[in-house]
Formats: structure tokens, sequence, C-alpha cells
């Protein structure tokens, strides 16, 4: 009888165990909290939650005591924001006017990051420049791993015109998971914010 020998399996000194992510690409919703943080001439925090598809996004912060303060509805190009404490709604300049970051960063973009990603414009070389010759200070990106990989989880914003700091933390993330309670359109009867005051 003829005996069988088994090959060994190679075995290699540095062999390191390659980790798999999630393909996130394939992902229709993601949902999350965190909060927000201001310096410089107006200066505070505010918590909010977020629910998004890969087009559209819906955000509602909270000031710290716990009063729904502030609804943002984004898609690819329109910012749409609800005062629900004064019960006004915004138009775009308004929008500028109370979250000057938005003169930095695209509404897509937002969005983007989000998702835990740094927007095509802040990461591809050919865009940088363009970008930077349009907007009036800083944006530094920070990620951190995630079982779901390098994910964005901090986003400061340095603003040249009023010498002030904005720094958006993200607490957490849930993919293909939504916030249905966040689903919703800014109610017609809420009036808008006259442009004087």
């Amino acid at each position: 009888m003829v005996g069988c020998a088994s090959t060994p399996r190679p075995t290699y000194e540095n062999e390191v165990n390659t980790i798999t992510y999630p393909d996130l690409s394939n992902k229709e919703h993601c949902r999350g909290s965190g909060y927000i943080t201001s310096g410089g001439g107006i200066k505070g925090r505010m918590n909010f939650t977020f629910t998004s598809s890969r087009s559209r996004a819906y955000i509602q912060f909270k000031d710290l005591i716990g009063r729904k303060t502030l609804f943002l509805i984004l898609d690819k190009s329109e910012i749409q924001a609800w005062d629900i404490l004064n019960n006004r709604k915004y138009n775009q300049a308004s929008v500028l006017i109370a979250l000057p970051f938005f003169e930095m960063i695209q509404s897509n973009e937002l969005i983007a990051f989000l998702w835990g990603e740094i927007p095509s414009a802040f990461s591809d070389p050919s865009k940088i420049k363009s970008k930077k010759e349009n907007i009036s200070g800083e944006i530094q990106f920070r990620t951190k791993q995630t079982t779901y990989g390098q994910l964005v989880e901090h986003v400061s914003f340095a603003i040249d015109e009023n010498n002030s700091k904005i720094d958006l933390f993200m607490m957490n993330r849930d993919f293909d998971m939504q916030y249905p309670h966040l689903i919703r359109e800014i109610p017609g009867s809420v009036l808008p914010i006259k442009d004087n005051s």
C-alpha cells in the first residue's frame, strides 16, 4: 500500500491578517448623531441627529436643555432651514448668516460628511486649488478607524470673515437604517424670516 503525504501549509514570518470592511457604496441609508460647537463671535453647542440617503439628508438640532431648535433639509443643490423655536423658515441668504460654514461647503458635501466621507472637492488635488479660491477660511477633516473602515469623525471650519470657528463631531452612525420621524417637510404654515430681521 502506498501512502500519500500531505503537503504542509507554508508559513510566513510576516503574515498579516487582512481586515475586510463592509462595502458602503451599496448602502442606501445612514443615520446617526453628533454635536456642533462654535467659537469666536458666537459661542455654544448643539446636539444633532440625522438621517440621510445618498442625495437627501434631514438634520435636527437641539440645545443643551433638549429643546428642538433647528431643522435642516439638504439635497444636492439646496438647503432648507426651519428655526423651530421661533417658527420661521430661513431663505438661502438667511441660512448663510445663521450657518456661515455653508459658505465654505456645499449641501452635497455635508451629506458626504454625514456618511463619513471626505468630499471629492477636498480630496482630489485637481479640485482643491479651485475650491480654495472660492472659500475664505480653512476646512480640516479628521478620520477615525471604525468597523466600517476609516470614516470622518470631525470637521473643523475656521472662518476668516468673522474670525470664528465651527466644529462638527460625529458620535455614531448606523448604515442601512433611518430615523423615520426626521423624514418630513417644513410645514407650509411656517413663515419665512424677513431679510431685514
